[in-house]
């Protein structure tokens, strides 16, 4: 039985785990360079892992961008670890963690136009213009709040 884990890093060791992630998701798969993908905006965020029986294969950040509004950065799956939901279950986390009793929040993000559709599903809508990221076409997207339970994390 696979055992999933959704962790807050609170660690310089976890940070680091989550970077390899990211290089490998970001820098090599995608072909973004370094000096993009670490940006130094790391230090102003919240950083988290999901593992799989103890093996880590999946991170993001978020972001404050004011007070009330959460920027959903840098979400990275593992290649081996798509499609079995492990993106929906870090990104439903997060939800979690800054909207559940905090309904003045909103949570944001800029999704690569090829996943959109996946974070459609998770109740993301898209709004404004494609642009373009390092050369990749990207899409603002908002999450639409509605009554936000831990019902929702699957």
């Amino acid at each position: 039985m696979k055992t999933y884990r959704f962790l807050k890093i609170t660690s310089s060791e976890d940070l680091n785990i989550s970077y390899k992630i990211r290089k490998k998701v970001f820098c090599e798969e995608q072909k973004i360079s370094e000096e993009i993908e670490f940006d130094n905006l790391d230090h102003l965020c919240e950083h988290f892992l999901i593992s799989k029986d103890k093996i880590f294969i999946a991170t993001a950040r978020v972001r404050p961008k004011n007070e009330n509004t959460f920027k959903i950065e840098r979400v990275a799956v593992l290649p081996e670890c798509r499609r079995l939901k492990v993106g929906s279950l870090l990104i439903n986390n997060i939800i979690e963690t800054y909207l559940i009793n905090k309904k003045n929040n909103s949570i944001i993000l800029h999704s690569q136009v090829d996943v959109e559709s996946f974070y459609k599903t998770l109740n993301f809508v898209s709004y404004g213009s494609e642009f373009y990221e390092d050369g990749i076409p990207h899409i603002a997207m908002k999450y639409k709040y509605e009554k936000f339970s831990k019902s929702q994390i699957k």
